[in-house]
């Protein structure tokens, strides 16, 4: 941490930010991943993980908070379901690549060898304490500022899309999360269409039609999820 190289990271990535940080050190724990405490004899204290404990709650807020002012007319089943996919790791991973956390990050040897700095669990970890370290700092409206910066225009662009094309994926962490086996879908061509039926331990749970596979077997388990819910 003491050379003018990394220094000069923490600045440009403090005007990225467009916050620079009145009490430094908040922003290098941030960035400490344990490794990088221990081997440097610190307690886990002076890594990252207490500042991403208190970012997680903040980064759901803001998202939370965002979400309700951009679509004032669902209920709270729909963004709940948003939020669960912009709070997800790899979408606050891909916007810590935005911010190029990922070359401010200090890692231990092993971690480091192991490309740590592409990691999307080491990179939603520290930009979830890097959103603590904003509040420490600055308080609530600095950490809302940044996180409107980043997912706004993103949630506006994608909307209601992510709901449909992540359907699969959601019912599949459903099943796996309860230790279920996973769904079996069973798609056939229709004429101009496809035509999928979703089949749960063998009994036949939903149905769904598209111009494309992928479509069917979508619309099959957003059927088979609201069943579920």
């Amino acid at each position: 941490m003491d050379s003018q190289e990394q220094w000069q990271k923490l600045d440009n990535l403090q005007a990225r930010l467009g916050h620079f940080f009145r009490d430094r050190s908040l922003l290098v724990q941030a960035l400490t991943h344990p490794s990088a405490a221990a081997e440097a004899g610190k307690p886990r204290l002076a890594s990252y993980e207490r500042l991403e404990f208190l970012g997680d709650s903040l980064v759901n807020a803001y998202l939370a908070e965002l979400l309700f002012d951009l679509f004032s007319h669902e209920d709270e089943g729909v963004l709940t379901r948003l939020r669960a996919f912009w709070v997800s790791q790899p979408s606050l991973a891909a916007a810590a690549r935005e911010l190029g956390l990922g070359a401010c990050l200090w890692l231990g040897a092993g971690e480091a060898k192991d490309k740590g700095w592409e990691k999307e669990r080491v990179l939603s970890s520290a930009l979830e304490a890097l959103f603590g370290a904003l509040y420490v700092d600055a308080g609530y409206r600095a950490g809302k500022k940044l996180a409107r910066k980043l997912w706004a225009q993103g949630i506006r662009d994608k909307g209601l899309a992510i709901l449909q094309e992540d359907a699969k994926t959601a019912l599949q962490e459903v099943r796996q999360a309860k230790k279920l086996g996973l769904p079996e879908y069973r798609t056939e061509r229709d004429g101009d269409l496809f035509k999928t039926e979703l089949y749960l331990d063998g009994v036949l749970s939903g149905r769904g039609s598209g111009v494309s596979r992928k479509a069917a077997e979508q619309a099959a388990a957003r059927e088979t999820l609201e069943q579920i819910k």
